[in-house]
């Protein structure tokens, strides 16, 4: 009757042993592509309001703007004549780029990483100059 019940004890040990060694990878894993995932979505809705603020200032909708805006982690912009462009890349997951092309000329001074920055957008003489300055805490 002991050994019986031993028996069931060791039983249970190994198939809760089991169920950690293969439960636990996969949980892991699982929670590392939620967070790429949410990343992603970050720059995601960083590229459209960083589009959609230079096209109302780019069609005469606004004259200028200026506003603190969060640079997600992974995020680097780059312009080239009237194109800009803004890229998510991580390793270990699949680069994603937002481009739009505007009617005048950019002219970027990108952050240098991620974090908070002042933006200016601004329409001067038929370039739109598009500023990212660091926000210090004091």
């Amino acid at each position: 009757m002991v050994s019986r019940s031993l028996e069931k004890m060791i039983l249970i040990a190994i198939g809760l042993s089991t169920a950690v060694i293969i439960g636990v990878p996969v949980l892991l894993y699982t929670i590392d592509k939620l967070g790429n995932a949410s990343q992603l979505e970050m720059a995601e809705q960083f590229a459209e309001r960083l589009h959609n603020l230079t096209e109302n200032v780019d069609s005469g909708l606004a004259n200028n703007t200026s506003i603190l805006i969060s640079v997600p982690e992974g995020v680097s912009i780059t312009s080239n004549g009237a194109a800009l462009t803004i890229a998510f890349e991580k390793l270990g997951m699949a680069s994603q780029y937002w481009d739009q092309t505007y009617e005048h000329i950019i002219d970027l001074v990108p952050p240098t990483g991620s974090g908070t920055y002042s933006l200016l957008i601004r329409l001067i003489e038929n370039e739109v100059y598009i500023t990212f300055t660091p926000v210090t805490a004091s």
